[in-house]
């Protein structure tokens, strides 16, 4: 019933006699391995609306997309259900403006930071990792937030509120999608955190003639999980046949943030710097045994990590046209690290069995599962990158060609060199004013030397190397 109210709604809102202003498109695309040439089946956006709406000083913006995936069963033996596409509200928010501010309240996506992309300050808006390798708010997740911009001259005042805590949306290693986390926990072994999620932040930016500084400061709950702690149950003083409850939480992280961008007659550089201090706050986890109660029915031992650490991230641009071919130049360094790390030990002498992954008692070592919960995902992957970005057009911008590639620069045991490496060839051409067709060959390079073996994530993701054909209609 949902699904068909907001088809009606689209339907009045491109009405010929729709109040409403809108835009969007509609993308038919196949991706195939090139190994098998099998369909990759992950989850992409096949059609986009975005909507506007002014009365005076007020307005009502909106997006709502649909997201279309193969069925798992196509069979109709498990279900009968014949629905392939779901309908996502990803934006609804109202804008009031006065002379010198702009205030934004409802469902909304937020972008900081003075790089394009991969900003270690962006981090008011949730991931979705299905979209980590789009641009822009297509790799983003909305948040029902307030907004308010407010200009003093050349001073920019941005700050964000909202009351809920939002988390990144990754693939649950189900699909095709090559990139995976670790650990896959179930939903109750999740603690949630007592205190009230308020998230907010604030940033400044001062415009002068030749670029822009910016300084920024966010706090809020983690994107990504992490370990938490460990409650071991037994039978009354009985520990023969012990229960040994996982928890997992969200770290409250706290994000100090600096950039910039300087502008040249031959180049821009962009830079952005992001301070990270996070903290477990669940300092109790105590709970009622969610396994067998009748049986293991006391708590004896209980182990919080009580984790902390500091971490940095930085990522520098630069953006120039190299002359004489005019071919335009984008490349991008990312580095993190952890500065500080502190955590209480779990002292468990047995094999802890845990979705996905078995933990031998001697490499049950907190720093190990340590994984930043905000800032660039591309943390998720490697320590240091590279992405260098060229493209030229031809036939009066009718014909595009793009080269895109991924670098993993981190250091491991034993390698020399870059480790791992993705990379895109792309062409796009404009049919007409409003259609597009694109073909673009994406190939994932991994090391089998690498010390992590299979578990590398470019190891992991050179099944993942496809051809991808699209067409896409604009209106």
């Amino acid at each position: 019933m949902k699904k068909i109210i907001l088809i009606l709604s689209i339907g009045l809102l491109i009405g010929e006699e729709s109040p409403f202003s809108f835009n969007g498109y509609f993308d038919f695309a196949n991706i195939s391995r090139l190994s098998d040439y099998s369909i990759i089946d992950i989850p992409y956006r096949m059609g986009s609306i975005d909507f506007f709406h002014q009365s005076e000083n007020i307005s009502l913006n909106g997006n709502i997309t649909l997201e279309y995936q193969l069925r798992s069963n196509t069979h109709f033996l498990e279900s009968n259900d014949p629905q392939d596409f779901k309908l996502d509200l990803r934006e609804l928010y109202t804008t009031y403006s006065g002379d010198n501010f702009e205030f934004r309240m409802g469902k909304q996506i937020h972008s900081w930071g003075s790089v394009d992309e991969n900003s270690p300050v962006d981090n008011a808006s949730a991931f979705d990792y299905y979209y980590i390798f789009f641009l822009g708010r297509e790799r983003k997740m909305a948040t029902l937030s307030g907004a308010l911009d407010y200009y003093f001259g050349s001073l920019k005042i941005n700050a964000v509120f909202s009351p809920i805590h939002t988390t990144n949306r990754v693939p649950l290693g189900d699909d095709d999608f090559p990139i995976t986390l670790p650990i896959y926990p179930l939903e109750s072994q999740i603690f949630q955190n007592p205190a009230l999620p308020f998230e907010g932040g604030i940033q400044g930016t001062y415009s002068f003639e030749i670029g822009e500084i910016s300084a920024s400061y966010y706090s809020g709950y983690d994107r990504t999980f992490n370990l938490t702690g460990v409650n071991v149950y037994g039978h009354g003083s009985d520990l023969s046949f012990p229960y040994i409850d996982i928890l997992f939480g969200y770290r409250k992280t706290n994000v100090l943030g600096f950039g910039g961008i300087f502008l040249t007659e031959w180049f821009i550089l962009r830079g952005d710097y992001g301070f990270f201090s996070t903290e477990d706050k669940n300092l109790n986890i105590l709970r009622d045994s969610p396994f067998n109660p009748i049986w293991n029915d006391s708590l004896h031992f209980s182990y919080p990590l009580h984790e902390k650490a500091n971490y940095y991230q930085t990522t520098v641009q630069v953006e120039t046209e190299i002359p004489i071919v005019s071919i335009n130049f984008i490349a991008q360094y990312f580095e993190y690290d952890t500065l500080e790390y502190s955590s209480d030990q779990l002292p468990i002498d047995q094999e802890i069995s845990i979705p996905n992954l078995d933990i031998n008692p001697d490499e049950m070592t907190p720093s190990f599962f340590f994984m930043p919960g905000m800032g660039v995902p591309l943390a998720f992957l490697t320590k240091k990158a590279a992405i260098i970005i060229m493209d030229k057009s031809f036939l009066n911008e009718q014909l595009k060609l793009t080269t895109t590639a991924m670098l993993d620069l981190g250091l491991y045991h034993g390698i020399s060199g870059i480790a791992g490496s993705l990379t895109e060839y792309k062409v796009e051409y404009n049919i007409t004013q409003d259609l597009l067709g694109l073909i673009g060959l994406t190939k994932v390079i991994g090391n089998k030397d690498h010390p992590d073996g299979d578990k590398y994530q470019f190891n992991k993701m050179e099944d993942f190397s496809h051809l991808r054909i699209e067409l896409k209609y604009f209106f």
